[in-house]
């Protein structure tokens, strides 16, 4: 389970470790949190962010002196958004998009990074997520390279990330247009959701039995910025496995799978499934890609906007 986790995102794939919970726990709306401000003001509209972004990669090679490793798929995508593909010389094996990236050399996967790989291709720098200290420390300190750590737990991280990868590769400008254009797009959904009156309580299985997004974590700020209250949201942890008559006593209005996740009619006429009203009205809606939703990358937006639909029944 933790590796296909991985190949969607290799922050729910760290966290998805924790114990299960054994009873229900009162769950209560919480407001939706809060976009954090953009260190300057939007430079325009998103055509003229998406042409000023063009233009950047047109500009021609960077300072070769550059070369970045990542160590997740997040971080990777992040990287080609703000125009620092040519500075990225190696990723993981779980790095799929843009498509560009399937072709660079993998030096890593889940939990293991292959030190002579990494040592032949010189990297100036590796970048990496929090909960990759591990494997940082031993880059550091057997090839003596440095290592930037990102942080990953919810949606305001993925903000700093973007500023952190950008100012790695020197592309501060093309960070701060894909900061500007995410987060003016988040904002609108965000927006457009809070004038629905019904805010439905979602479960957002990430695999059975009952593993989920808890209180923290990047998927419970995204239920809540479309609109929903995470029935697992008081759970104090980031992603638990909840028990069968946990999830019975929560009673969630809508159930979003992950798509990987086999939840057939064969799974959903066992219990705990057949007794919530969400399995036996249809309302479980199925990812149409794990990635968009559960990789805090650029794509998040259309991620967000498919959860938004699909809680509020569009």
């Amino acid at each position: 389970m933790a590796v296909r986790r991985a190949l969607g995102a290799f922050a729910v794939a760290f966290a998805v470790l924790g114990t299960a919970c054994s009873s229900a726990r009162t769950t209560a709306p919480h407001p939706a949190p809060t976009i954090p401000p953009l260190p300057v003001s939007s430079p325009g509209s998103e055509a003229a962010n998406l042409k000023a972004l063009r233009e950047l990669a047109d500009a021609g090679p960077n300072d070769p002196r550059i070369r970045i490793v990542s160590l997740a798929p997040s971080i990777t995508e992040i990287a080609y958004a703000v125009v620092c593909g040519q500075e990225l010389v190696a990723d993981t094996t779980f790095d799929d998009y843009p498509p560009a990236a399937k072709k660079l050399p993998h030096v890593a996967d889940l939990s293991h990074v292959d030190l002579e790989a990494l040592a032949k291709i010189h990297p100036s720098v590796v970048l990496a997520l929090h909960d990759q200290e591990r494997e940082g420390t031993e880059i550091a300190e057997r090839l003596d390279v440095p290592v930037t750590y990102l942080p990953n737990r919810g949606m305001p991280d993925l903000y700093a990330d973007i500023t952190g990868v950008g100012r790695a590769c020197k592309a501060e400008p093309s960070a701060v247009l894909l900061l500007a254009q995410i987060h003016d797009d988040i904002a609108a959904i965000a927006a457009r959701a809070a004038r629905e009156q019904a805010k439905p309580r979602v479960l957002f299985l990430l695999g059975l039995p009952g593993f989920t997004a808890g209180k923290s974590s990047y998927l419970d700020d995204l239920i809540r910025l479309a609109g929903g209250v995470n029935v697992a949201g008081d759970v104090d942890q980031a992603y638990p496995d909840l028990s069968g008559e946990a999830i019975v006593a929560l009673q969630p209005d809508v159930i979003v799978v992950g798509r990987e996740v086999p939840f057939g009619q064969d799974v959903r006429s066992r219990e705990p499934w057949r007794s919530l009203a969400a399995v036996r009205s249809g309302r479980v809606e199925i990812s149409p890609d794990d990635d968009i939703l559960e990789r805090p990358g650029p794509r998040i937006v259309e991620g967000l906007a498919w959860l938004e639909k699909a809680i509020h029944s569009r």
